[in-house]
């Protein structure tokens, strides 16, 4: 248990010190946060019948440009990352199809185990970034995202007692693009998140829910 301990508390001071010694190189110009968050998904019709808990993680690097003749506050544009996984109790028969969507409902299924929906986004963030005596941070921004891929996932036990799992890559009827608008507050690294999607995963029409990711979390900023 001592070796351990000692292991995380170098692995903390190592990681410490890398921040400490980036952000002396950039003089604090450059900024990357890892989000955690959950999805809850808004707007969903009869055919989705969403989880509450859906579990994501996003990053991006940005460079902070001086607001005016302040160093405090800044306008910071960069590039990111962002994994969404939209669980569900509701299974698409036809994932590959430019048509009307197919659904099949497992709630009431005791064989079910899960499905999700993964779709996954190279992003480009924008933020007005504030802050309050050096510690208080504040940023309301926008972010623009470029669908990379997008794929289902179902897992269930069929009637021989045979776990399955059920996995469909590239699907249609996801939108190409994400337009998002997010807000950030908290104390030196960490900040309180939210963002919320402001266009839906799917494509209107063919029977698909007109679903749109409110998403709450935690930003660490190592530097």
């Amino acid at each position: 248990m001592k070796k351990i301990l000692i292991l995380l508390a170098a692995v903390a001071l190592s990681t410490n010190a890398f921040a400490q010694l980036i952000a002396n190189k950039t003089d604090k110009k450059v900024t990357v946060n890892l989000d955690a968050f959950n999805d809850f998904q808004l707007n969903t019709n009869e055919n989705w019948d969403a989880r509450l808990f859906s579990q994501g993680f996003s990053c991006a690097a940005t460079y902070n440009f001086p607001l005016g003749e302040s160093v405090k506050h800044t306008v910071s544009l960069g590039l990111g990352y962002a994994g969404h996984n939209y669980f569900s109790y509701s299974r698409i028969l036809n994932p590959y199809t430019k048509d009307t969507l197919q659904f099949e409902q497992y709630r009431d299924n005791s064989n079910f185990k899960r499905n999700k929906l993964n779709c996954n986004y190279i992003e480009v963030p924008l933020e007005l970034r504030f802050r309050i005596k050096d510690a208080w941070k504040i940023g309301v921004g926008f972010k623009f995202g470029v669908l990379v891929n997008a794929k289902t996932k179902f897992v269930c036990v069929n009637e021989d007692g045979v776990r399955v799992h059920e996995k469909y890559c590239y699907i249609s009827n996801i939108e190409r693009y994400a337009y998002t608008a997010t807000l950030r507050v908290g104390y030196k690294s960490v900040n309180l998140f939210a963002a919320l999607q402001l266009n839906p995963v799917f494509e209107v029409g063919h029977d698909a829910p007109n679903m749109k990711p409110f998403s709450v979390g935690l930003t660490f900023t190592p530097f």
